[in-house]
């Protein structure tokens, strides 16, 4: 059978973990499974970064973005009872 994705990002903070814990439950009531969850950083940004260094050059190392959770669900695809694939029209 076929299966179908869903992909969300969250911040990697308080808030950001709590959103993900409530999504995970929502989502494991309806029948998706974590298929793979990672935490990924996203780098510098260039215009805090060059504002602090100019500042005081020590201070461009706080020019870094905050991390992100990227979790993908999966779960079979459903099928409505007359065995036809749901369209979103019905």
């Amino acid at each position: 059978m076929a299966k179908e994705y869903r992909t969300f990002v969250y911040q990697d903070n308080a808030q950001g973990r709590a959103e993900m814990g409530a999504d995970i439950a929502r989502l494991g009531n309806e029948g998706w499974t974590i298929s793979s969850k990672e935490v990924t950083q996203q780098g510098w940004d260039f215009g805090k970064t060059c504002c602090l260094g100019v500042i005081f050059f020590p201070l461009a190392l706080l020019g870094k973005k905050e991390n992100v959770i990227q979790v993908i669900f999966e779960r079979e695809k459903t099928e409505t009872k007359e065995g036809k694939k749901p369209t979103g029209k019905e």
